[in-house]
């Protein structure tokens, strides 16, 4: 056995039996002894997200690209996805961006980047809705058509990997939907997407 594999069993048995105050100490310990392990940081990381400690998670998240960059489609996509909460769309797109350079298949960052476009899309179809003045309606429509255009390519290839790998009906399904809101939108803002 390697010592890790120790820290590993006892954080397991505090987690299960409930005690979290010596299950984080554990996690604690173990990614301060042994932090190239996928075990010890990514349990913190859960957890901080879980007890909505984005902050912790993020420092987490930093140290875990830099011990196994070659895990950039999951750990990136994750630091992304806490960008995008605190609606820091440009730092989230980065992330993704790392994420997919790593791997153009990640469906994580394809699925995760489509989103984020989306989230901004909606965001400005809010803001618009507000908004008396005609002119200002028209430019907010372009950047609108533009945050869906910028989606589609990414949502369209998750799509096609997950048939391609021939995923569960519900996740291809899940995936579908958000490709025909897209669609939708665009045909509601006068792009032709038939």
């Amino acid at each position: 056995y390697q010592e890790s594999d120790l820290y590993e069993l006892m954080a397991s048995e505090y987690m299960q039996s409930g005690d979290t105050v010596n299950y984080m100490e554990t996690l604690n310990l173990g990614a301060s002894k042994f932090p190239t392990s996928k075990y010890f940081i990514p349990n913190l990381i859960n957890v901080y997200i879980r007890n909505g400690e984005n902050e912790k998670a993020m420092d987490y998240l930093d140290q875990a690209i830099k011990n196994d960059p070659s895990n950039s489609c999951d750990l990136n996509s994750v630091k992304a996805a806490l960008y995008s909460e605190r609606n820091e769309f440009e730092k989230a797109e980065e992330e993704y961006n790392k994420a997919l350079a790593q791997d153009e298949d990640c469906e994580r960052a394809l699925e995760g980047l489509a989103v984020n476009y989306i989230l901004q899309a909606q965001n400005l179809k809010d803001v618009t809705a507000q908004i008396t003045d005609r002119k200002i309606q028209a430019e907010n429509d372009e950047k609108t058509i533009k945050f869906y255009m910028m989606a589609l390519p990414h949502l369209e290839k998750f799509a096609q990997n997950l048939k391609n790998r021939e995923a569960d009906e519900s996740t291809i399904k899940s995936a579908l939907i958000k490709l025909q809101n897209v669609y939708y939108n665009l045909s509601n803002l006068g792009v032709d997407k038939s």
